[in-house]
């Protein structure tokens, strides 16, 4: 018998009162996303935070449209948060029960929609390896029509909006463009690339595996993941990259799911988040953009300027973000992903 439950049974036994056992809060979000430090923090005064990972949006989304996750709190994105939302899959913020939500930038403040609140930003790009490639690259191109030394030395992502921001952009269209045509011609610019494609895995997970760990050159990512990539990776040689032709800006975002039975205790966590001492340990800690004006207030001139953290105004300027479309555009797109993922797990 465990030494706990032995004495949990003695208590019980010798009539003493049980201690209580707090259940942990459980939070659905990409790995390497809240600090060491945020969570102790945390842990002082609160219950356990328990982290349940995954690595692709559409997995995450697929898991909370069934209704019977066993969690509180999820990371996700506008799009999917406003759809999830309406279908009373998660709970509308009330910012009058989160007093720290008004240490938000007002820039980020509304890119959450109504059942969210804003975390953290960036933009989707290449993540290289600068001890490999010769040259960096600066262009989708060198992605969709990657040089014969990368052939089977490239990660890309099972998501299906991100998975199209490259081609879309390439071919000069939106990302988020609902034309069937551009759509299509993505499509066949995304096979032609798929014979050098290693996997369709996310870098982070793909680079714990030993059959992929060290094969991987080039990866479509987003920025702050080469910290984690570095951190896995002797001599740290990862770098990020946003394209000329622009890119996606991603904002993400916490969110309360309804089912949740700790819906108080969410909320605490969500509103201690925004405390802006608490609020920059993404930026100091993980080098992610911390969407809190109170924590940026407090980082170091070097990180305010640092560009690959807080990306510069020419970057932004290139870059759109996501907006709901049509549900067959939608689904399309779904297709679009599944194929090719499909595909490449068939071969």
């Amino acid at each position: 018998m465990r030494p706990r439950r032995m004495l949990l049974l003695l208590l019980w036994l010798v009539g003493l009162p049980l201690p209580l056992v707090a259940d942990p809060l459980r939070l659905y979000t990409w790995e390497g996303y809240f600090s060491d430090t945020l969570l102790q923090r945390w842990a002082k005064a609160n219950p356990p935070l328990q982290e349940i990972h995954f690595d692709s949006s559409d997995v995450r989304d697929a898991t909370l449209a069934r209704g019977d996750a066993a969690l509180d709190l999820v990371v996700i994105n506008e799009v999917s948060a406003t759809r999830l939302g309406r279908d009373g899959l998660l709970t509308r913020i009330d910012s009058r029960r989160i007093a720290h939500l008004a240490e938000i930038d007002p820039r980020w403040r509304s890119s959450c929609g109504d059942y969210a609140v804003p975390y953290v930003w960036g933009t989707l790009g290449l993540l290289y390896r600068a001890d490999r490639l010769t040259r960096p690259p600066d262009s989708w191109q060198a992605l969709l029509q990657p040089e014969p030394a990368l052939h089977g030395r490239i990660a890309m992502l099972e998501d299906h909006d991100d998975l199209l921001v490259a081609p879309l952009l390439t071919l000069g269209g939106a990302i988020n463009s609902d034309d069937a045509g551009l759509l299509r011609r993505s499509f066949d610019l995304l096979k032609a690339q798929a014979p050098a494609v290693l996997t369709y895995q996310y870098v982070v997970s793909a680079l714990r595996n030993p059959a992929y760990s060290d094969h991987i050159d080039l990866a479509l990512g987003y920025s702050g993941d080469q910290h984690l990539l570095n951190a896995a990776t002797p001599g740290q040689p990862w770098r990020f990259v946003t394209p000329h032709e622009g890119s996606l800006l991603w904002v993400d975002c916490v969110a309360i799911l309804s089912s949740s039975t700790h819906q108080a205790a969410a909320e605490r966590f969500i509103d201690f988040l925004n405390e802006p001492r608490n609020a920059l340990l993404a930026s100091t800690e993980l080098h992610l953009a911390t969407a809190n004006a109170g924590a940026v207030r407090l980082l170091s001139t070097d990180l305010r300027q640092d560009p690959s953290l807080f990306p510069p105004a020419e970057v932004l300027a290139r870059s759109q973000t996501f907006q709901e479309g049509p549900p067959d555009t939608f689904q399309t797109r779904q297709r679009i992903g599944s194929a090719l993922v499909g595909r490449h797990e068939s071969q």
